[in-house]
Protein backbone atom coordinates (compact mmCIF):
# COMPACT_ATOMS: atom_id res chain seq x y z
CA UNK A 1 0.00 0.00 0.00
CA UNK A 2 1.66 3.21 -1.18
CA UNK A 3 0.56 6.75 -0.42
CA UNK A 4 -0.29 7.26 -4.11
CA UNK A 5 -2.39 4.09 -4.51
CA UNK A 6 -6.17 3.95 -4.75
CA UNK A 7 -6.29 1.44 -1.89
CA UNK A 8 -4.64 4.07 0.31
CA UNK A 9 -7.56 6.42 -0.39
CA UNK A 10 -9.99 3.68 0.72
CA UNK A 11 -7.82 2.94 3.76
CA UNK A 12 -7.77 6.63 4.68
CA UNK A 13 -11.55 6.94 4.30
CA UNK A 14 -12.15 3.94 6.60
CA UNK A 15 -9.69 5.31 9.17
CA UNK A 16 -11.35 8.73 9.04
CA UNK A 17 -14.84 7.32 9.57
CA UNK A 18 -13.77 5.19 12.54
CA UNK A 19 -11.67 8.02 13.98
CA UNK A 20 -14.56 10.47 14.12
CA UNK A 21 -17.45 8.04 14.77
CA UNK A 22 -15.98 6.11 17.70
CA UNK A 23 -15.62 7.77 21.15
CA UNK A 24 -12.85 10.38 21.27
CA UNK A 25 -10.95 8.45 23.94
CA UNK A 26 -10.44 5.72 21.32
CA UNK A 27 -9.03 7.99 18.62
CA UNK A 28 -5.41 7.20 19.44
CA UNK A 29 -6.25 3.47 19.37
CA UNK A 30 -7.76 3.85 15.89
CA UNK A 31 -4.54 5.53 14.72
CA UNK A 32 -2.40 2.81 16.32
CA UNK A 33 -4.36 -0.03 14.69
CA UNK A 34 -4.35 1.82 11.36
CA UNK A 35 -0.58 2.40 11.62
CA UNK A 36 0.15 -1.26 12.36
CA UNK A 37 -2.19 -2.39 9.57
CA UNK A 38 -0.50 -0.02 7.13
CA UNK A 39 2.96 -1.24 8.15
CA UNK A 40 2.09 -4.94 8.06
CA UNK A 41 0.47 -4.54 4.62
CA UNK A 42 3.91 -3.59 3.28
CA UNK A 43 6.52 -5.08 5.62
CA UNK A 44 4.59 -8.15 6.85
CA UNK A 45 6.70 -10.18 9.34
CA UNK A 46 9.38 -7.46 9.42
CA UNK A 47 7.04 -5.51 11.70
CA UNK A 48 8.71 -7.51 14.49
CA UNK A 49 11.83 -5.35 14.17
CA UNK A 50 9.84 -2.20 14.84
CA UNK A 51 7.91 -3.78 17.72
CA UNK A 52 11.18 -4.99 19.29
CA UNK A 53 12.90 -1.61 18.87
CA UNK A 54 9.95 0.14 20.50
CA UNK A 55 9.92 -2.38 23.38
CA UNK A 56 13.66 -1.94 24.04
CA UNK A 57 13.36 1.84 24.03
CA UNK A 58 10.22 1.71 26.18
CA UNK A 59 11.82 -0.46 28.88
CA UNK A 60 15.03 1.56 28.85
CA UNK A 61 13.19 4.87 29.16
CA UNK A 62 11.15 3.48 32.06
CA UNK A 63 14.36 2.39 33.79
CA UNK A 64 15.93 5.84 33.31
CA UNK A 65 12.78 7.53 34.62
CA UNK A 66 12.76 5.21 37.63
CA UNK A 67 16.30 6.30 38.53
CA UNK A 68 15.32 9.97 38.11
CA UNK A 69 12.27 9.59 40.35
CA UNK A 70 14.23 7.60 42.93
CA UNK A 71 16.84 10.36 43.17
CA UNK A 72 14.16 13.05 43.59
CA UNK A 73 12.49 11.11 46.41
CA UNK A 74 15.77 10.63 48.32
CA UNK A 75 17.66 13.90 47.78
CA UNK A 76 15.73 16.00 50.32
CA UNK A 77 16.87 13.75 53.20
CA UNK A 78 20.56 13.96 52.24
CA UNK A 79 23.23 16.53 52.96
CA UNK A 80 25.06 18.31 50.12
CA UNK A 81 27.92 15.80 49.82
CA UNK A 82 25.61 12.78 49.93
CA UNK A 83 23.25 14.39 47.42
CA UNK A 84 26.13 15.05 45.02
CA UNK A 85 27.40 11.48 45.35
CA UNK A 86 23.93 10.00 44.77
CA UNK A 87 23.35 12.32 41.80
CA UNK A 88 26.60 11.21 40.14
CA UNK A 89 25.82 7.55 40.81
CA UNK A 90 22.29 7.92 39.44
CA UNK A 91 23.53 9.81 36.37
CA UNK A 92 26.09 7.09 35.67
CA UNK A 93 23.38 4.40 35.79
CA UNK A 94 21.17 6.40 33.44
CA UNK A 95 24.06 6.95 31.06
CA UNK A 96 24.84 3.22 30.94
CA UNK A 97 21.22 2.45 30.11
CA UNK A 98 21.13 5.17 27.44
CA UNK A 99 24.41 4.03 25.88
CA UNK A 100 23.35 0.39 25.77
CA UNK A 101 19.98 1.28 24.24
CA UNK A 102 21.45 3.55 21.56
CA UNK A 103 24.13 0.97 20.71
CA UNK A 104 21.51 -1.78 20.34
CA UNK A 105 19.01 0.26 18.28
CA UNK A 106 21.62 1.85 16.03
CA UNK A 107 23.43 -1.50 15.92
CA UNK A 108 20.37 -3.24 14.49
CA UNK A 109 20.09 -0.52 11.83
CA UNK A 110 23.81 -0.81 11.04
CA UNK A 111 23.70 -4.61 10.88
CA UNK A 112 20.74 -4.67 8.51
CA UNK A 113 21.61 -1.67 6.35
CA UNK A 114 25.40 -1.41 6.37
CA UNK A 115 26.91 -4.86 7.06
CA UNK A 116 27.39 -5.68 3.37
CA UNK A 117 28.87 -2.23 2.71
CA UNK A 118 31.48 -2.57 5.43
CA UNK A 119 32.00 -6.21 4.48
CA UNK A 120 32.79 -5.19 0.90
CA UNK A 121 35.37 -2.71 2.22
CA UNK A 122 37.06 -5.44 4.27
CA UNK A 123 36.96 -7.85 1.31
CA UNK A 124 38.36 -5.14 -0.96
CA UNK A 125 41.30 -4.57 1.36
CA UNK A 126 41.79 -8.32 1.62
CA UNK A 127 41.85 -8.71 -2.15
CA UNK A 128 44.87 -6.40 -2.30
CA UNK A 129 46.74 -9.08 -0.36
CA UNK A 130 45.23 -11.88 -2.49
CA UNK A 131 42.95 -12.99 0.33
CA UNK A 132 39.64 -14.65 -0.40
CA UNK A 133 36.38 -13.09 0.80
CA UNK A 134 36.89 -12.46 4.50
CA UNK A 135 33.32 -11.35 5.19
CA UNK A 136 30.34 -13.14 3.61
CA UNK A 137 27.77 -11.03 1.77
CA UNK A 138 24.14 -11.57 2.69
CA UNK A 139 20.91 -10.54 1.01
CA UNK A 140 18.99 -8.96 3.89
CA UNK A 141 15.42 -7.69 3.76
CA UNK A 142 15.39 -4.16 5.14
CA UNK A 143 12.35 -3.31 7.30
CA UNK A 144 10.24 -0.45 5.97
CA UNK A 145 11.17 2.90 7.47
CA UNK A 146 13.91 1.52 9.73
CA UNK A 147 16.08 4.61 9.15
CA UNK A 148 13.18 6.78 10.29
CA UNK A 149 11.76 4.88 13.26
CA UNK A 150 15.24 4.11 14.61
CA UNK A 151 16.23 7.78 14.74
CA UNK A 152 12.88 8.81 16.23
CA UNK A 153 13.28 6.10 18.88
CA UNK A 154 16.78 7.38 19.68
CA UNK A 155 15.50 10.95 19.98
CA UNK A 156 12.84 9.77 22.45
CA UNK A 157 15.25 7.91 24.75
CA UNK A 158 17.78 10.77 24.65
CA UNK A 159 15.06 13.30 25.54
CA UNK A 160 14.01 11.14 28.50
CA UNK A 161 17.65 10.95 29.61
CA UNK A 162 18.03 14.73 29.30
CA UNK A 163 14.86 15.26 31.29
CA UNK A 164 13.09 17.28 28.60
CA UNK A 165 10.25 14.72 28.60
CA UNK A 166 9.04 12.02 30.99
CA UNK A 167 9.07 8.37 30.00
CA UNK A 168 5.78 7.14 28.54
CA UNK A 169 4.22 4.53 30.85
CA UNK A 170 1.99 3.03 28.16
CA UNK A 171 3.93 0.93 25.63
CA UNK A 172 1.18 1.24 23.03
CA UNK A 173 1.19 5.05 23.14
CA UNK A 174 4.93 4.99 22.46
CA UNK A 175 4.33 2.47 19.69
CA UNK A 176 1.87 4.90 18.09
CA UNK A 177 4.55 7.60 18.03
CA UNK A 178 7.08 5.24 16.44
CA UNK A 179 4.73 3.57 13.95
CA UNK A 180 2.43 6.50 13.05
CA UNK A 181 1.65 5.70 9.42
CA UNK A 182 1.91 9.22 7.96
CA UNK A 183 5.60 9.46 8.94
CA UNK A 184 6.82 5.85 8.96
CA UNK A 185 7.79 5.63 5.29
CA UNK A 186 9.50 8.95 4.45
CA UNK A 187 9.36 11.00 7.61
CA UNK A 188 9.32 13.74 8.72
CA UNK A 189 11.26 13.11 11.94
CA UNK A 190 8.74 14.14 14.56
CA UNK A 191 9.53 14.83 18.22
CA UNK A 192 7.68 12.76 20.81
CA UNK A 193 6.49 15.66 22.96
CA UNK A 194 5.02 17.55 19.99
CA UNK A 195 3.18 14.55 18.54
CA UNK A 196 2.05 12.85 21.74
CA UNK A 197 0.38 16.05 22.98
CA UNK A 198 -1.74 16.06 19.81
CA UNK A 199 -2.56 12.34 20.09
CA UNK A 200 -3.97 12.98 23.57
CA UNK A 201 -6.25 15.83 22.48
CA UNK A 202 -9.86 14.98 21.50
CA UNK A 203 -10.51 15.87 17.87
CA UNK A 204 -13.98 16.68 16.55
CA UNK A 205 -15.02 16.40 12.92
CA UNK A 206 -14.33 19.78 11.31
CA UNK A 207 -15.00 20.53 7.65
CA UNK A 208 -12.17 23.07 7.47
CA UNK A 209 -9.68 20.55 8.90
CA UNK A 210 -10.72 17.89 6.37
CA UNK A 211 -10.67 20.44 3.55
CA UNK A 212 -7.18 21.67 4.48
CA UNK A 213 -5.78 18.16 4.62
CA UNK A 214 -7.48 16.98 1.43
CA UNK A 215 -6.18 19.93 -0.60
CA UNK A 216 -2.62 19.32 0.59
CA UNK A 217 -2.94 15.64 -0.33
CA UNK A 218 -4.13 16.59 -3.82
CA UNK A 219 -1.23 18.98 -4.30
CA UNK A 220 1.17 16.26 -3.15
CA UNK A 221 -0.34 13.81 -5.63
CA UNK A 222 0.04 16.42 -8.38
CA UNK A 223 3.73 16.83 -7.53
CA UNK A 224 4.34 13.10 -7.41
CA UNK A 225 2.25 11.76 -10.29
CA UNK A 226 2.37 14.64 -12.78
CA UNK A 227 5.87 16.04 -12.17
CA UNK A 228 8.09 13.49 -10.40
CA UNK A 229 6.96 10.35 -12.21
CA UNK A 230 7.02 12.07 -15.60
CA UNK A 231 10.50 13.42 -14.84
CA UNK A 232 11.54 9.84 -14.02
CA UNK A 233 10.89 8.86 -17.66
CA UNK A 234 13.43 11.44 -18.80
CA UNK A 235 15.95 10.78 -16.04
CA UNK A 236 15.99 7.00 -16.43
CA UNK A 237 16.06 7.35 -20.22
CA UNK A 238 19.24 9.43 -19.98
CA UNK A 239 21.13 7.72 -17.16
CA UNK A 240 20.27 4.19 -18.31
CA UNK A 241 21.78 4.97 -21.71
CA UNK A 242 25.42 4.09 -22.29
CA UNK A 243 25.71 6.66 -25.09
CA UNK A 244 24.34 9.74 -23.31
CA UNK A 245 26.39 12.82 -24.17
CA UNK A 246 27.28 15.82 -22.05
CA UNK A 247 24.17 17.79 -23.01
CA UNK A 248 21.85 14.88 -22.20
CA UNK A 249 23.55 14.38 -18.84
CA UNK A 250 23.19 18.09 -18.08
CA UNK A 251 19.45 17.90 -18.82
CA UNK A 252 19.17 14.68 -16.81
CA UNK A 253 20.89 16.32 -13.84
CA UNK A 254 18.50 19.29 -13.84
CA UNK A 255 15.42 17.13 -14.30
CA UNK A 256 16.52 14.71 -11.58
CA UNK A 257 16.86 17.57 -9.10
CA UNK A 258 13.28 18.60 -9.88
CA UNK A 259 12.15 14.97 -9.76
CA UNK A 260 13.63 14.35 -6.33
CA UNK A 261 12.12 17.55 -4.95
CA UNK A 262 8.67 16.86 -6.42
CA UNK A 263 8.79 13.24 -5.29
CA UNK A 264 9.99 13.84 -1.73
CA UNK A 265 8.09 17.06 -1.01
CA UNK A 266 5.04 15.60 -2.75
CA UNK A 267 5.10 12.62 -0.41
CA UNK A 268 5.53 14.93 2.59
CA UNK A 269 2.51 16.94 1.41
CA UNK A 270 0.46 13.74 1.16
CA UNK A 271 1.38 12.54 4.66
CA UNK A 272 1.06 16.03 6.16
CA UNK A 273 -2.39 16.37 4.61
CA UNK A 274 -3.31 12.89 5.82
CA UNK A 275 -2.29 13.74 9.37
CA UNK A 276 -4.05 17.11 9.24
CA UNK A 277 -7.31 15.32 8.41
CA UNK A 278 -7.04 13.72 11.87
CA UNK A 279 -6.35 17.12 13.44
CA UNK A 280 -2.65 16.32 13.92
CA UNK A 281 0.19 18.39 12.47
CA UNK A 282 3.49 16.67 11.69
CA UNK A 283 6.72 18.66 11.48
CA UNK A 284 7.48 20.85 8.46
CA UNK A 285 10.08 19.25 6.18
CA UNK A 286 10.40 21.63 3.20
CA UNK A 287 10.35 25.40 2.87
CA UNK A 288 10.98 26.50 -0.75
CA UNK A 289 14.60 25.19 -0.82
CA UNK A 290 15.42 26.46 -4.32
CA UNK A 291 15.08 30.06 -3.18
CA UNK A 292 18.08 29.56 -0.89
CA UNK A 293 20.98 32.00 -1.11
CA UNK A 294 23.56 29.56 0.28
CA UNK A 295 24.13 25.87 0.94
CA UNK A 296 23.62 26.46 4.66
CA UNK A 297 20.24 28.01 3.96
CA UNK A 298 19.36 25.23 1.50
CA UNK A 299 19.79 22.60 4.21
CA UNK A 300 17.65 24.65 6.58
CA UNK A 301 14.88 24.42 3.98
CA UNK A 302 15.42 20.89 2.56
CA UNK A 303 14.68 17.80 4.69
CA UNK A 304 14.41 20.17 7.62
CA UNK A 305 13.72 17.54 10.27
CA UNK A 306 16.78 15.46 9.38
CA UNK A 307 18.96 18.55 9.78
CA UNK A 308 17.34 19.36 13.12
CA UNK A 309 17.79 15.78 14.31
CA UNK A 310 21.49 15.78 13.39
CA UNK A 311 21.95 19.14 15.08
CA UNK A 312 20.22 18.04 18.29
CA UNK A 313 21.57 14.48 18.59
CA UNK A 314 24.95 14.60 16.81
CA UNK A 315 26.29 18.17 16.73
CA UNK A 316 25.43 19.11 20.33
CA UNK A 317 26.72 15.85 21.89
CA UNK A 318 29.97 16.13 19.92
CA UNK A 319 30.33 19.82 20.87
CA UNK A 320 29.87 18.99 24.55
CA UNK A 321 32.16 15.95 24.54
CA UNK A 322 35.46 15.84 26.41
CA UNK A 323 37.41 15.26 23.17
CA UNK A 324 35.88 18.35 21.60
CA UNK A 325 36.70 20.51 24.62
CA UNK A 326 40.31 19.30 24.56
CA UNK A 327 40.52 20.00 20.83
CA UNK A 328 39.02 23.46 21.36
CA UNK A 329 41.67 24.24 23.98
CA UNK A 330 44.42 23.00 21.65
CA UNK A 331 43.20 25.24 18.81
CA UNK A 332 42.94 28.32 21.03
CA UNK A 333 46.45 27.69 22.29
CA UNK A 334 48.11 27.24 18.89
CA UNK A 335 45.98 29.36 16.53
CA UNK A 336 46.17 33.12 17.00
CA UNK A 337 43.48 34.17 14.53
CA UNK A 338 40.19 34.81 16.41
CA UNK A 339 38.00 33.84 13.46
CA UNK A 340 39.84 30.55 12.91
CA UNK A 341 39.73 29.65 16.60
CA UNK A 342 35.93 29.70 16.31
CA UNK A 343 35.70 27.99 12.93
CA UNK A 344 38.14 25.09 13.34
CA UNK A 345 36.36 23.50 16.35
CA UNK A 346 32.99 24.05 14.64
CA UNK A 347 34.34 22.34 11.51
CA UNK A 348 35.44 19.40 13.66
CA UNK A 349 31.94 18.93 15.10
CA UNK A 350 30.20 19.50 11.76
CA UNK A 351 32.27 16.77 10.10
CA UNK A 352 30.37 14.16 12.14
CA UNK A 353 27.05 15.77 11.24
CA UNK A 354 27.68 15.60 7.51
CA UNK A 355 29.25 12.15 7.64
CA UNK A 356 26.10 10.92 9.41
CA UNK A 357 23.93 12.80 6.89
CA UNK A 358 25.64 10.96 4.05
CA UNK A 359 25.66 7.48 5.52
CA UNK A 360 22.06 7.80 6.72
CA UNK A 361 21.01 8.01 3.07
CA UNK A 362 22.56 4.69 2.15
CA UNK A 363 25.24 2.04 2.49
CA UNK A 364 27.55 3.26 -0.24
CA UNK A 365 30.66 5.35 -0.62
CA UNK A 366 28.76 7.73 -2.89
CA UNK A 367 26.37 8.66 -0.07
CA UNK A 368 29.23 9.36 2.31
CA UNK A 369 30.81 11.51 -0.40
CA UNK A 370 27.42 13.19 -0.94
CA UNK A 371 27.40 14.32 2.69
CA UNK A 372 31.05 15.34 2.69
CA UNK A 373 30.58 17.24 -0.59
CA UNK A 374 28.25 19.67 1.16
CA UNK A 375 30.46 19.71 4.24
CA UNK A 376 33.54 20.72 2.25
CA UNK A 377 31.68 23.42 0.33
CA UNK A 378 30.19 24.85 3.52
CA UNK A 379 33.55 24.87 5.27
CA UNK A 380 35.20 26.45 2.23
CA UNK A 381 32.55 29.16 2.27
CA UNK A 382 32.90 29.79 6.00
CA UNK A 383 36.71 29.85 6.04
CA UNK A 384 36.79 32.10 2.97
CA UNK A 385 34.15 34.46 4.35
CA UNK A 386 36.61 37.15 5.54
CA UNK A 387 38.26 37.18 2.10
CA UNK A 388 34.91 37.34 0.30
CA UNK A 389 33.71 40.15 2.56
CA UNK A 390 36.90 42.09 1.89
CA UNK A 391 36.66 41.53 -1.88
CA UNK A 392 33.02 42.66 -2.04
CA UNK A 393 33.86 45.76 -0.03
CA UNK A 394 36.80 46.71 -2.25
CA UNK A 395 34.88 45.94 -5.45
CA UNK A 396 31.92 47.94 -4.09
CA UNK A 397 29.51 45.05 -4.65
CA UNK A 398 26.11 45.70 -3.11
CA UNK A 399 25.36 42.40 -1.41
CA UNK A 400 21.83 43.56 -0.57
CA UNK A 401 20.88 44.16 -4.21
CA UNK A 402 18.40 41.95 -6.05
CA UNK A 403 21.01 41.15 -8.70
CA UNK A 404 23.40 39.78 -6.09
CA UNK A 405 20.52 37.83 -4.53
CA UNK A 406 19.72 36.23 -7.90
CA UNK A 407 23.40 35.37 -8.32
CA UNK A 408 23.43 33.65 -4.91
CA UNK A 409 20.28 31.66 -5.72
CA UNK A 410 21.69 30.57 -9.11
CA UNK A 411 25.05 29.64 -7.57
CA UNK A 412 23.35 27.57 -4.87
CA UNK A 413 21.12 25.85 -7.43
CA UNK A 414 24.15 24.81 -9.50
CA UNK A 415 25.95 23.43 -6.42
CA UNK A 416 22.82 21.51 -5.39
CA UNK A 417 22.45 20.03 -8.89
CA UNK A 418 25.98 18.63 -8.74
CA UNK A 419 25.13 17.16 -5.35
CA UNK A 420 22.03 15.56 -6.86
CA UNK A 421 24.17 14.11 -9.66
CA UNK A 422 26.30 12.40 -7.00
CA UNK A 423 23.06 11.16 -5.41
CA UNK A 424 21.69 9.77 -8.70
CA UNK A 425 24.89 8.16 -10.01
CA UNK A 426 25.34 4.44 -9.43
CA UNK A 427 28.95 4.95 -8.32
CA UNK A 428 31.39 7.80 -7.74
CA UNK A 429 33.25 6.71 -10.87
CA UNK A 430 30.05 7.14 -12.90
CA UNK A 431 29.54 10.58 -11.38
CA UNK A 432 33.07 11.60 -12.33
CA UNK A 433 32.48 10.37 -15.88
CA UNK A 434 29.20 12.32 -16.12
CA UNK A 435 30.85 15.54 -14.97
CA UNK A 436 33.73 15.02 -17.41
CA UNK A 437 31.25 14.51 -20.27
CA UNK A 438 29.38 17.70 -19.40
CA UNK A 439 32.60 19.67 -19.72
CA UNK A 440 34.03 17.90 -22.76
CA UNK A 441 31.01 17.13 -24.95
CA UNK A 442 28.41 19.75 -24.10
CA UNK A 443 26.58 21.06 -27.18
CA UNK A 444 24.30 24.01 -26.46
CA UNK A 445 22.51 23.56 -29.78
CA UNK A 446 21.47 20.03 -28.81
CA UNK A 447 19.04 21.56 -26.33
CA UNK A 448 16.93 22.82 -29.23
CA UNK A 449 17.63 20.68 -32.31
CA UNK A 450 15.95 17.51 -31.10
CA UNK A 451 19.07 15.38 -30.75
CA UNK A 452 18.22 14.62 -27.11
CA UNK A 453 15.67 11.97 -28.03
CA UNK A 454 14.53 9.63 -25.27
CA UNK A 455 12.51 6.50 -25.86
CA UNK A 456 8.88 6.72 -24.64
CA UNK A 457 9.23 10.47 -23.95
CA UNK A 458 7.30 12.76 -26.31
CA UNK A 459 7.11 16.51 -26.73
CA UNK A 460 3.79 16.24 -24.88
CA UNK A 461 5.64 14.86 -21.84
CA UNK A 462 8.14 17.72 -21.95
CA UNK A 463 5.32 20.26 -22.22
CA UNK A 464 3.40 18.78 -19.28
CA UNK A 465 6.58 18.68 -17.20
CA UNK A 466 7.41 22.32 -18.00
CA UNK A 467 3.87 23.44 -17.12
CA UNK A 468 3.95 21.39 -13.92
CA UNK A 469 7.26 22.91 -12.86
CA UNK A 470 5.87 26.37 -13.68
CA UNK A 471 2.95 25.73 -11.30
CA UNK A 472 5.42 24.52 -8.68
CA UNK A 473 7.54 27.65 -9.13
CA UNK A 474 4.62 30.10 -8.93
CA UNK A 475 3.22 28.50 -5.77
CA UNK A 476 6.71 28.42 -4.24
CA UNK A 477 7.27 32.07 -5.12
CA UNK A 478 3.96 33.11 -3.56
CA UNK A 479 4.76 31.17 -0.39
CA UNK A 480 8.23 32.74 -0.32
CA UNK A 481 6.57 36.16 -0.42
CA UNK A 482 4.49 35.25 2.63
CA UNK A 483 1.22 34.17 1.03
CA UNK A 484 -0.81 31.43 2.73
CA UNK A 485 -1.99 29.61 -0.38
CA UNK A 486 -4.70 27.46 1.17
CA UNK A 487 -6.10 30.22 3.39
CA UNK A 488 -6.29 32.63 0.43
CA UNK A 489 -7.84 29.96 -1.79
CA UNK A 490 -10.52 29.16 0.79
CA UNK A 491 -11.41 32.86 0.91
CA UNK A 492 -12.18 32.93 -2.84
CA UNK A 493 -15.77 32.81 -4.15
CA UNK A 494 -17.31 29.33 -4.19
CA UNK A 495 -17.35 28.93 -8.00
CA UNK A 496 -13.72 30.04 -8.45
CA UNK A 497 -12.59 27.93 -5.52
CA UNK A 498 -14.21 24.75 -6.80
CA UNK A 499 -13.00 25.45 -10.32
CA UNK A 500 -9.42 25.41 -8.99
CA UNK A 501 -10.12 22.22 -7.01
CA UNK A 502 -11.47 20.46 -10.10
CA UNK A 503 -8.56 21.62 -12.27
CA UNK A 504 -6.12 20.20 -9.71
CA UNK A 505 -8.04 16.92 -9.41
CA UNK A 506 -8.56 16.31 -13.12
CA UNK A 507 -5.10 17.47 -14.16
CA UNK A 508 -3.67 14.91 -11.71
CA UNK A 509 -6.00 12.16 -12.98
CA UNK A 510 -5.48 12.93 -16.67
CA UNK A 511 -1.82 13.97 -16.69
CA UNK A 512 -0.51 11.68 -13.94
CA UNK A 513 1.85 8.81 -14.72
CA UNK A 514 0.37 5.57 -13.39
CA UNK A 515 -0.79 2.20 -14.64
CA UNK A 516 -1.01 1.31 -18.31
CA UNK A 517 2.34 1.23 -20.09
CA UNK A 518 4.13 3.08 -17.33
CA UNK A 519 5.88 1.34 -14.49
CA UNK A 520 4.88 2.64 -11.08
CA UNK A 521 7.72 4.81 -9.77
CA UNK A 522 8.01 4.26 -6.03
CA UNK A 523 8.76 6.94 -3.46
CA UNK A 524 12.49 7.67 -3.70
CA UNK A 525 13.10 8.46 -0.04
CA UNK A 526 11.19 5.36 1.08
CA UNK A 527 14.33 3.46 0.05
CA UNK A 528 16.31 5.02 2.89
Amino acid sequence: MEYTSFIYVIFLAICGILYYVLPKKMQWIVLLIASLAFYVSIAQILVLYMLATTLIVYLSAMAIQRHKDDFKSKKSALDKAERKALKEKTKAKQKRILTATVVVTIGVLAALKYCNFFGSIVNGIGSIFSATALVPVFKIALPLGISYYTLMSVSYIVDVYRGTIKAEKNYFRLLLFVSYFPHIMEGPFDRYDKLDAQFREPHSLDYDVIKNGALLIMYGLFKKLVIADRAELIVSGIFDSQSAGGTSIFVGMLVYTLQLYADFSGCIDIVSGTSQMFGINVAENFRQPFFSHSINEFWRRWHITLGLWLKEYVFYPVSLSKNFKNFDKFVKKHVKNDYLTKMIPAAYALFFVWFCNGIWHGASGKYIFYGLYYYLLMMLGEFAKPLCDSFCQKAKINRESKAFGFFQIARTFIIVNIGMLIFRSATLADCGAYIAKMFTSFDFGALFNGTIAIKNVSNYDYLVLILGVAVLFVIGLLKEKGHSIRAELFAKPLVLRWSIYLVLIFSTIILGIYGGNFENAGMIYAEF
